[in-house]
């Protein structure tokens, strides 16, 4: 799906440049300098991008066949034409950085160390997170409030920034739905009716109050916002097992062991990044909103 996705943008991309080269009043000198100043460019990035994408998934083939040293060399090999690439901003790196990094989580699902530290600035690089900055400041104040009223943090929006980018319309392979991606049992649990024409899981406030309650019962269940948000993503009956199997009550203790999923490892610290730049933008909002008054 990823190799199509680059093709159809090359292809976009060389059509673009054909058009304005049409429109032209000197149609061969306007489309050779269209195709030197942009498409070759382009075209080039492209072609490295299918290339590291093709390697990644020969890397994933491997790794599920037994062979780890196959599959470490090809990623590596992917790694290396991804980093020579010089468009940083550039769609295909993005989806392509975040293809890689899976794949070395795979491979390394007992790793020391949790395997990959997601930054602010590493989540926002992803097309999808940046339009989930818009999509926040539409919903921040209505769903904040929702939030606060349900007595959990506000900055509990950060969860619905990593499940689904503010996207009402986000619906995942496994049938998780809405902004907060709720499974169609654990949504009717708490109290959304989950119908086709009627899905209350598409109602960002809806949603939003089930999240809330949800959130809190999982933080009363494991007394701790990571283990709440592990569950979340993981299952409470599985993080519980672990718990119960393990007399382990702290995330980063089992995501060192190796006894989370590689999703979950890598969700944790990816919501704590955007819950530490909730808190800070609300600290420098108060800050100015403060000063303002005092003038």
């Amino acid at each position: 799906m990823f190799r199509n996705g680059i093709q159809t943008i090359f292809l976009l991309i060389v059509a673009a440049s054909i058009g304005s080269a049409q429109s032209s009043e000197d149609p061969v000198a306007r489309a050779m300098k269209s195709i030197d100043a942009a498409v070759i460019p382009r075209a080039a990035s492209a072609e490295r991008a299918i290339e590291a994408s093709r390697l990644v998934d020969e890397s994933a083939s491997a790794r599920k066949q037994g062979d780890r040293a196959r599959a470490i060399e090809k990623l590596d090999k992917a790694r290396v034409i991804a980093q020579k690439d010089q468009i940083q901003e550039s769609f295909l790196l993005d989806a392509l950085a975040l293809s890689i990094a899976a794949e070395q989580v795979a491979l390394n699902p007992k790793a020391t160390q949790l395997p990959v530290q997601f930054t602010t600035r590493d989540l926002f690089r992803a097309p999808s997170l940046r339009f989930a900055s818009a999509r926040l400041n539409q919903y921040r104040e209505t769903l904040g409030r929702i939030l606060e009223e349900e007595n959990v943090p506000v900055e509990l929006l950060s969860v619905a920034i990593v499940e689904s980018g503010f996207n009402a319309s986000a619906l995942s392979p496994k049938g998780a739905r809405g902004i907060w991606q709720f499974m169609p049992a654990t949504a009717v649990r708490y109290g959304l009716t989950v119908q086709p024409g009627n899905d209350h899981r598409t109602s960002p406030e809806r949603s939003t109050r089930a999240a809330a309650r949800y959130l809190r019962d999982l933080y009363r269940q494991f007394g701790d916002w990571r283990l709440a948000l592990a569950a979340y993503n993981a299952g409470e009956g599985r993080i519980q097992r672990i718990i119960d199997r393990t007399g382990i009550r702290n995330f980063d203790e089992m995501a060192r062991r190796g006894l989370l999923p590689a999703e979950t490892r890598n969700y944790v610290p990816a919501v704590l990044a955007q819950w530490t730049r909730l808190k800070h933008d609300s600290s420098v909002e108060r800050s100015v909103s403060e000063n303002a008054s005092q003038r």
